[in-house]
């Protein structure tokens, strides 16, 4: 590819998962306008998920609010609308795949961040724990997460988010945020309905706070 990628193509629900299945990819690229009603492109996305961690970008012609939410909700780290240029798509591909390779690599912005005594983030080794236990967090929702506790106890604005996270060219997509915030809730808030640690300031952004600050 004059791009300097390799890129193999599936053509149906049954090639990409078989695809997913045997090769480790680097970037999963799914169209989810399939001509055939009986397969659905969200649940594709799903399974390759559940396959692997690397990053899924979702492409469509619809452009609701819906459609990007369960795509997001599936696994999906970005979702560009069509029709786009080759420009606007490289562009994403590039600032999805830096967040992948920092997160193979292991690289952090800094050696490590230990906040209080109830949540730990090593951004060397990319690991979280919270009272103690491990948890898994997806490449996005690690540096959303270790983005905010950079921040602890200011408010970070949606647009300064996503551009920490995905790149200079985000900034409107707000549902990216309120998918990716409430899945970390449910990962690692007690009680995600009545957060603690990542606290949404209406109509600006989030704050990140450790529990010892809310006692």
């Amino acid at each position: 590819m004059s791009r300097g990628y390799d890129v193999t193509l599936a053509l149906d629900d049954r090639d990409a998962k078989e695809f997913a299945s045997t090769v480790d990819p680097d970037l999963s690229i799914l169209d989810l306008d399939f001509e055939n009603p009986d397969v659905n492109g969200v649940e594709i996305c799903k399974g390759l998920r559940e396959l692997s961690p690397a990053p899924i970008m979702a492409l469509s012609a619809r452009g609701d609010e819906d459609i990007r939410v369960n795509a997001l909700n599936a696994g999906v780290d970005d979702f560009l609308q069509k029709p786009f240029s080759m420009d606007i798509f490289v562009a994403h591909v590039r600032s999805i795949m830096r967040l992948w390779v920092t997160y193979k690599e292991g690289k952090g912005q800094v050696e490590q961040v230990i906040l209080k005594s109830d949540i730990y983030i090593d951004s060397d080794k990319r690991q979280v724990k919270v009272n103690g236990a491990s948890v898994h967090l997806t490449p996005t929702e690690f540096d959303i997460l270790h983005y905010l506790a950079t921040q602890e106890g200011r408010v970070v604005t949606h647009r300064e988010l996503l551009q920490a996270v995905w790149g200079a060219q985000y900034g409107e997509e707000r549902e990216y945020l309120r998918v990716f915030i409430s899945q970390l809730r449910h990962k690692i808030e007690e009680d995600p309905l009545n957060p603690v640690y990542l606290l949404t300031e209406p109509g600006v952004g989030y704050r990140f706070t450790s529990r010892s600050d809310n006692q």
